[in-house]
């Protein structure tokens, strides 16, 4: 069968805050909410214009099974299911990263799509998950998920592992997985999706392993894939809403917290979270209206018919904008950007630069964009470079003087979540600190603490960018 998917006591809060402590990528806030650390990689990548820029990604580490298996995954918003590379894909792609071997979990348990056991030696389902950029296809175990080095589940004695194989036995070493995932607030049982399969482009480009998908359960086959909608369902979270931070800088901690926001994250002089209701949440994604898009005091009128909408989503790294509009709106904010001065070929900082201010009027709020939030470095190669993005040296060696630009991506998404979807990454997620609560349907904007902005650090000039 192939499927297509778009698509305590105190004492025990005490020895689960012990347990965080000293962990590398994980920090304790409180109990039933957790903070993971986000790095980020730049890929640079050659345009068909001869334009270069850089692809952006944030990623962080989760742990899968018993023993724990250690991925990097994009923690998006803008999909629904955690898919990992599977031991049993042998491409390039695949190899380039850490696959997981569902044998060398004791928690691990094969299954179809619908959690039924699936007997060793017998067809398996399997789906494909398409991205903005590339597929997977893979197949289904549930298994143990952490965001944080867990200690070990129970292994199981000498009669027990040989009977592993064995249909009642699959079902004890769940029911020992929950107990375990009891022990450490962190932990869930989660349907994972084993790639088989993965496209070149965009996996084998970056360092990250998988995709830990955030977007709600319509965008999941079904709703015990959602890792979110897991955490909250098996009571692992404090409150149902997370909030993700994108830093300034190399030097500010990007991160996402897990069972509520953190209110440091605001900017000190307006510590407020204004509330947008998710616009047809049935469809899956995190969205909200538009009601207009102004640039500076000019009203632009694509969006007067109503049928505007924007996806707020943490694996993007530009502002996609609906190709009949992208140009026009191109053009206009190009027309009023004004460079800061250069400080070398390759080097200028387009978060100084002058232009338009960008707003989108939504429900309970604007959403405003300066010209050093829309605009990133642009270059022309002087002549032919390697054009593979592990070789970033041969093209920066060709790189001519860099421009500000509007990062416009034009995007044409067909009926029924389109055509007049945008699509807001980085540009947006930089600026506000944006929280997301799952069981209010609502999503949450507030102006990000930024500390080169602040004055307290000098900010590093950037490399162009571009999205994923």
């Amino acid at each position: 069968m192939h499927l297509n998917a778009c698509a305590a006591s105190l004492l025990t809060l005490l020895l689960q805050a012990f347990s965080l402590l000293g962990r590398a990528d994980e920090q304790l806030t409180s109990p039933g909410q957790f903070v993971v650390k986000l790095h980020k990689q730049r890929v640079p990548v050659k345009g068909e214009t001869g334009t270069v820029s850089y692809k952006n990604v944030y990623f962080g580490n989760i742990f899968i099974g018993s023993p724990t298996q250690e991925f990097t995954v994009v923690f998006d918003t803008g999909s629904g299911h955690v898919v990992v590379p599977s031991i049993a894909c042998k491409s390039a792609t695949c190899r380039a990263h850490r696959r997981y071997d569902s044998k060398a979990s004791l928690s691990a348990i094969d299954v179809d799509y619908d959690g039924t056991l699936v007997n060793p030696g017998s067809p398996r389902d399997q789906v494909t998950v398409a991205y903005g950029t590339g597929e997977v296809t893979g197949q289904f175990v549930s298994d143990r998920l952490c965001l944080s080095q867990a200690a070990e589940a129970k292994k199981p004695d000498a009669t027990s592992h040989h009977l592993r194989s064995n249909t009642v036995h699959k079902a004890s070493s769940l029911a020992e997985t929950e107990i375990t995932n009891q022990e450490q607030g962190d932990c869930l049982t989660l349907r994972v999706v084993t790639a088989t399969e993965m496209t070149h482009d965009p996996f084998h480009s970056f360092s990250f392993d998988g995709v830990l998908g955030l977007g709600l359960d319509a965008l999941t086959l079904a709703p015990e894939f959602s890792f979110f909608g897991q955490m909250v369902a098996q009571g692992r979270v404090a409150k149902s809403t997370f909030g993700v931070f994108l830093g300034d800088g190399e030097d500010e901690q990007s991160e996402i917290c897990f069972g509520g926001y953190l209110p440091e994250r605001l900017h000190p002089a307006n510590k407020v979270i204004s509330w947008s209701p998710v616009a047809k949440p049935e469809m899956g994604h995190w969205q909200v209206q538009i009601n207009s898009i102004r640039v500076g005091n000019r009203t632009l009128n694509f969006c007067d018919d109503g049928q505007c909408r924007a996806v707020v989503d943490t694996g993007t790294s530009l502002l996609a904008v609906p190709q009949d509009f992208a140009a026009d709106l191109q053009d206009e904010l190009a027309a009023h950007l004004r460079d800061p001065p250069s400080s070398g070929q390759q080097s200028i900082d387009c978060m100084q630069a002058e232009g338009a201010v960008l707003h989108f009027d939504i429900e309970g709020l604007t959403v405003s964009l300066g010209a050093g939030d829309y605009a990133r470095p642009s270059v022309m190669l002087k002549g032919d470079a390697d054009e593979e993005t592990g070789a970033p040296n041969a093209i920066d060696k060709k790189m001519s003087e860099a421009k500000c630009q509007p990062t416009i991506m034009p995007i044409d998404m067909p009926a029924p979540i389109g055509p007049k979807l945008f699509i807001w990454g980085e540009p947006v997620l930089r600026k506000y600190y944006t929280v997301y609560d799952l069981a209010e349907k609502k999503i949450g904007f507030g102006l990000a603490a930024r500390r080169s902005r602040d004055g307290q650090h000098p900010r590093p000039l950037r490399k162009p960018l571009l999205s994923v």
